[in-house]
């Protein structure tokens, strides 16, 4: 990530500076802003992924009744896994006319229609090295789709803590770089904000999987968590005698 660094002398009307200046520092003195970043990556140990199940009938009601026959056997399975209650949520239920790949019923619109009956659960997994053989088992139990697996961690919170010390390390001694080469020394820090950047970006496993009768679990290579935050420091730049 690219650091910007910007040696800022205030000059300015006094009526404008009196709605700018940051407290701590005067209309006449010149300051230093910098950014930093931080970024700490980590081994996932939490995955989520979203299991679903697809019938079709000629009618509504029929498309319904089936997706239950489908659907509770891969919850059953899903709980012999040892998954509590709370880590298998419906996320989304529909039944709808089946249409084409451009969203179109087909035509004549006076044909016997397809309804298509949709129920999706996500499942959240605090033991990533079963996942593998967990999605194996939604399958062979009746599931229609396996997507949107994603990986993250239980240790964000304190990662985030020492992506934040990080930044502001690296903007301070860009600052102090900065007021080396301009005579000076930095002078009181007069503000610190991390900007809107910060985030956790969780690593993925593909996005779609059908079960084949395999002697192994299927195999998923899960990628590191990285969590990022970017630290913006002003501070007073004092100029050498």
């Amino acid at each position: 990530m690219i650091r910007h660094l910007a040696l800022v002398c205030t000059i300015a009307l006094p009526c404008l500076l009196d709605a700018q200046t940051p407290s701590g520092a005067t209309h006449s003195s010149p300051e230093i802003l910098t950014s930093g970043s931080g970024v700490v990556k980590l081994k996932p140990d939490r995955a989520t992924l979203t299991v679903a199940v697809v019938t079709r009938a000629n009618s509504a009601a029929e498309a319904g009744r089936l997706n239950v026959i489908r659907i509770l056997p891969v919850i059953a399975a899903l709980k012999r896994q040892g998954l509590p209650d709370s880590a298998i949520v419906t996320t989304g239920y529909t039944v709808s006319i089946e249409r084409d790949a451009m969203g179109r019923v087909p035509v004549p619109t006076d044909a016997k229609q397809t309804y298509v009956a949709r129920n999706a659960i996500r499942v959240s997994l605090m033991d990533i090295e079963s996942l593998g053989q967990l999605v194996d088992t939604t399958l062979l139990a009746g599931a229609s789709e396996v997507a949107n697996i994603s990986f993250a961690s239980s240790q964000a919170v304190d990662a985030r803590q020492r992506a934040i010390a990080a930044a502001v390390r690296a903007a301070r001694v860009d600052a102090e770089t900065a007021a080396a080469a301009a005579g000076g020394v930095l002078g009181a820090l007069i503000e610190v904000s991390l900007l809107p950047l910060y985030g956790v970006a969780g690593g993925r496993a593909g996005d779609y999987y059908q079960f084949s009768a395999a002697a192994v679990a299927t195999p998923l290579m899960p990628s590191d968590v990285t969590v990022s935050v970017e630290a913006r420091v002003r501070f007073a730049f004092m100029p050498r005698p």
